[in-house]
């Protein structure tokens, strides 16, 4: 079945991975895994563009699609589509992102000093969802919630 509103919020508050997937500038899929968060309807993420591959992809084909799924059963998953936007840097968004992730707050900072790390903002063009852990025979696991 899938999520309400309010269970997707709930499910992407927890600090999962979100798997962020490109395509290459040869028509090739790209897969990496990203911190994110959660916010206000929009999702913001964090990378560094020199040192990764995403600049180059997003520069080719700027649309991008994200998967978030539970670890444990029963499983649940958000998956979402949408075109993300660098955004100007702010700490306080770095250091909430960050915070998700990363105890230690020496590594925190680590990680908002480099250089080349950025902020980007996708809102949700398309959202699907799913939790396992419901049974409903009259409709599909998955069905688009629009954000």
């Amino acid at each position: 079945m899938p999520l309400t509103s309010e269970e997707i919020d709930r499910f992407l508050a927890e600090p999962h991975l979100c798997h962020f997937a490109t395509v290459d500038d040869q028509g090739r899929p790209r897969v990496r895994p990203l911190w994110f968060l959660w916010k206000d309807g929009e999702f913001l993420f964090t990378t560094r563009l020199e040192r990764r591959y995403t600049g180059r992809d997003l520069a080719s084909s700027p649309s991008v699609a994200v998967s978030i799924a539970s670890e444990d059963r029963p499983y649940r998953a958000v998956i979402a589509h949408g075109r993300p936007e660098i955004i100007e840097r702010s700490e306080e968004l770095l250091a909430a992102l960050c915070s998700r992730y990363v105890d230690d707050p020496a590594a925190t900072a680590h990680h908002m000093n480099e250089p080349d790390r950025v902020l980007m903002r996708m809102v949700p063009e398309t959202i699907l969802s799913w939790d396992y852990g419901r049974e409903d025979t009259d409709s599909p696991k998955t069905s688009p919630i629009k954000a």
